[in-house]
């Protein structure tokens, strides 16, 4: 009996711990730092002890103690699977989000979102450097340009230094921005500026007097989700017009 009691006082230490984690969960209302690997080996291992009790034919009242664990277990489950539906609501939701820095109006948008916004009617400059973040900005700026409308796009792409080498990634860069605009109708000019990326499409943005500056997500330098890299960041707080972040 002594035996018994021990065992299940070490089950009721365990198991109260689990409703206290539930209701964590719960509140916090994200599956971030819930690991289901270790809920996954908790029930494993109290699956197993049941398990054991029967092999052993040792079956007594501690067994209830054992049933009542996984009940709080499930109840972890349950928390964790409402938990990820709601991390992926949010992410649905943040398709589409705007970020204000000290100079610009950021908004950070999915290349898959739908576009609510009127057609850009000043001069559209887009920011390029051939990497797949690069063409999902073309992309959806093709949405937002109607070419009766917009009053010119730029497309540039910038080149740390003047060799060659460099020079004719961005030449390569801008050149398929030109034609994918193209394929759709849009009219556009293009440029290889050099210079660190930030700063030359600061100068660049202020010199063709742009109206809205279009960037990709995952290109120079790149986003962690929506928190804004280095060169997309210092672009939004130096230039005097909206930046759109293509995800």
């Amino acid at each position: 009996m002594t035996a018994q009691i021990l065992e299940a006082a070490m089950l009721i230490c365990f198991g109260l711990s689990w409703p206290m984690n539930a209701y964590k969960s719960y509140k916090a209302a994200t599956a971030v730092s819930t690991s289901w690997q270790f809920i996954t080996l908790i029930t494993a291992g109290y699956l197993a002890g049941i398990a054991a009790k029967f092999f052993s034919g040792d079956i007594n009242w501690v067994l209830i103690v054992y049933f009542l664990n996984l009940a709080c277990l499930a109840l972890n489950w349950a928390v964790y699977f409402r938990n990820k539906k709601l991390d992926r609501e949010r992410v649905e939701q943040q398709k589409i989000a705007t970020v204000n820095t000290s100079k610009a109006t950021v908004q950070v948008v999915s290349s898959k979102a739908e576009v609510a916004a009127s057609p850009v009617l000043g001069n559209v400059l887009i920011a390029s450097d051939g990497s797949e973040g690069s063409l999902n900005a073309i992309r959806y700026a093709i949405k937002l340009i109607d070419p009766t409308k917009t009053k010119s796009v730029q497309v540039i792409s910038a080149s740390e230094d003047s060799s060659n080498a460099a020079a004719k990634r961005a030449e390569h860069a801008a050149s398929q921005a030109h034609d994918i605009l193209a394929e759709a109708g849009i009219d556009s000019s293009t440029s290889v500026i050099y210079g660190a990326p930030a700063e030359a499409i600061v100068k660049e943005t202020d010199k063709q007097d742009a109206s809205l500056v279009i960037m990709g997500s995952r290109g120079l330098g790149g986003l962690q989700g929506f928190i804004l890299g280095s060169v997309s960041r210092s672009v939004c707080n130096n230039v005097g017009c909206p930046v759109l972040v293509v995800k």
